[in-house]
C-alpha cells in the first residue's frame, strides 16, 4: 500500500471518530468474520435471531401487539425455522403502522427519515437509527474487498448526484475528493461528452473500484470500448439499485477488464447479498436473513428479509417485492455462507429525446421519492413517443391537496431536467398494469 492511501485511510478512519462513528471497529469485527465455517456462520446467526426478536417484543409496539395477538412467546424464536411462526410484514402494513413500528428506546427525533426508492413503484417512508448508518458503512468496506481493494484507495462512483453548485468543480471539491478518495461522476448526465471526462478523471486519478447502476457503467463501457479506451486500474465494479443483465455484465468486464460484483440489498434492508469473484451471490448472514415464500401466480418465490441492523424501525421477515431463490452449495472463493439467486427485480429503461442524450429513468424515479409522496399507492413513468411522457399515479387514502401540488413541482422540475424536449403529463388511474414477469415496471420507453 502506497503512502497517499495509507494516510488516506487514517484520515477517513479518524474523522469517523471525530464525528463518534464505531465505523472502523465494526468494519475489522465483519471483515474477521470473512473466514468463518458455514457451521460458525449458523450457529452466530441463530444467536442474532434471539436477541433480535426480543429487542423487536420489549421495544417496538407494534411487534409486541403481534407476538400478543398470535400467541408467539419470542424465547421460542431462536432460529431461522422457528423465525417461520411470526407472520409476514409488507409494505401496506409498514405505512399503515410508522409510528407503531418505530423503537420506543430511541428518540425520534435522533432517527433520519428517509424514503425508499424501491423496485415495487411504491414509494415507503423509512426511518433508521445511527447503528444502520455505521453498519451500512462498513459493510460496504468488507464487500469491497472481494476484489482486491484495500481501505484507502480511489473509488470512483456514478451516481444519483446533483452536478451543479457553487463550487461544483472548484479547489474544495477536489481536496474533499483527494482526502476522502471518492470520485463523484453524475449519472444524470451521461453522454458521449460526460463519458470523456468521466474517462479523464478516472484515469488521472487512478480509481481502484467503480460503483455504478448497471444501465450507467454499460453505457460508459460501450462508449469507452467504441473508443478504443480501456481503464485498466480498475479493481472491481460494482453495480447495483438496476437489475443487472448479462450482457451488461460482459461489456464492463471487457472495458474495465475486471470483475463485475452485483450488490443486492434495498433502503429497508441492507447488505442483503453480494457476488463473489466466481459469480456467486452471497448472503451476508450478520446483516440478514433470507426466506422465500411459496411460489406466487406468476411462479416466482418472493423473499422474506428480517434485518438486524436498523435498530430504529426494525423490518422483521418483511416481503420486498422482489423474487429469488436459495442454494445451499459450497463456493471456492472461501466466503461460506448460503447463497442466493435474484430472479426478479428492479426493472427500468433509458428514456431518449430528440438531441439524441440518454437519460437514466432512475433520475425520474428518484425525484419522486426525494420528498415521500405517502398518498401515492402507485406510480410509472412511460415514454410513447419522442416529445411526451406520462406520468400514471395510482393515488391513495393519504393523497391529498399537498401531494398533487407536490407532484406538479415534480413534473416541472423533470421537464426542465430534459430540457422541455417532452411533456410530462400527469394522468391518475385506478390500475398500472405489470410486467411480463409479473414485476412493476416503473420506468418504460416505447423510443428505442
Amino acid at each position: 500500500m502506497d503512502l497517499i492511501t495509507t494516510c488516506r485511510k487514517y484520515f477517513i478512519i479518524n474523522y469517523w471518530r471525530f464525528k463518534k462513528l464505531d465505523i472502523y471497529n465494526i468494519y475489522k469485527e465483519l471483515k474477521n468474520r470473512n473466514s468463518w465455517t458455514r457451521e460458525r456462520w449458523e450457529d452466530y446467526q441463530n444467536f442474532q435471531i434471539q436477541e433480535f426478536i426480543q429487542y423487536c417484543y420489549n421495544n417496538v409496539s407494534y411487534y409486541k401487539e403481534l407476538f400478543d395477538n398470535n400467541g408467539i412467546n419470542p424465547y421460542e424464536i431462536k432460529d431461522k425455522e422457528s423465525l417461520k411462526r411470526i407472520p409476514i410484514l409488507t409494505k401496506d402494513i409498514v405505512r399503515d403502522n410508522i409510528d407503531k413500528l418505530l423503537a420506543s428506546n430511541i428518540p425520534k427525533e435522533k432517527m433520519k427519515k428517509t424514503n425508499t426508492s424501491g423496485s415495487t413503484g411504491k414509494p415507503l417512508t423509512l426511518y433508521s437509527d445511527k447503528s444502520r448508518s455505521e453498519y451500512l458503512a462498513a459493510g460496504l468496506w468488507r464487500i469491497y474487498l472481494r476484489c482486491g481493494w484495500k481501505p484507502g484507495e480511489r473509488i470512483g462512483y456514478i451516481w444519483g448526484f446533483q452536478t451543479g453548485g457553487k463550487d461544483a468543480n472548484g479547489l474544495k471539491k477536489r481536496i474533499k475528493e483527494f482526502f476522502t478518495g471518492a470520485t463523484y461522476l453524475s449519472a444524470w448526465k451521461a453522454n458521449d461528452e460526460d463519458f470523456q471526462e468521466w474517462y479523464k478523471r478516472l484515469e488521472h486519478q487512478k480509481v481502484k473500484l467503480l460503483v455504478c447502476y448497471a444501465s450507467s457503467g454499460s453505457r460508459f463501457a460501450s462508449w469507452l470500448l467504441d473508443n478504443g479506451l480501456k481503464l485498466n486500474s480498475i479493481k472491481g465494479v460494482f453495480c447495483t439499485s438496476e437489475k443487472l443483465f448479462d450482457h451488461q455484465k460482459a461489456l464492463i468486464e471487457k472495458a474495465f477488464n475486471s470483475k463485475v460484483f452485483n450488490l443486492y440489498g434495498c433502503g429497508e434492508v441492507n447488505h442483503v447479498a453480494c457476488t463473489c469473484a466466481n459469480g456467486k451471490m452471497h448472503v451476508n448472514p450478520d446483516m440478514v436473513v433470507v426466506e422465500v415464500d411459496e411460489p406466487n401466480d406468476s411462479g416466482n418465490t418472493p423473499l422474506i428479509l428480517t434485518g438486524f441492523r436498523n435498530l430504529g424501525m426494525p423490518f422483521l421477515r418483511y416481503q420486498n417485492g422482489d423474487a429469488g431463490s436459495l442454494i445451499n452449495e459450497k463456493c471456492s472463493c472461501g466466503f461460506d455462507t448460503e447463497q442466493m439467486e435474484l430472479n426478479v427485480s428492479r426493472l427500468s429503461d433509458i428514456f431518449t429525446f430528440q438531441d439524441g442524450k440518454k437519460y437514466p429513468s432512475l433520475y425520474f424515479i428518484l425525484r419522486i421519492y426525494k420528498e415521500g409522496f405517502e398518498g401515492i399507492e402507485l406510480f410509472q413513468f412511460y415514454q410513447d413517443k419522442i416529445d411526451h411522457i406520462y406520468f400514471y399515479i395510482v393515488k391513495n387514502e393519504k393523497f391529498n391537496a399537498q401531494t398533487e401540488e407536490k407532484l406538479k413541482m415534480a413534473v416541472l422540475e423533470i421537464q426542465n431536467h430534459i430540457n422541455d424536449q417532452a411533456i410530462v403529463e400527469l394522468i391518475y388511474k385506478d390500475y398500472i398494469e405489470q410486467s411480463k414477469s409479473s414485476k412493476h415496471y416503473y420506468a418504460r420507453s416505447d423510443i428505442k
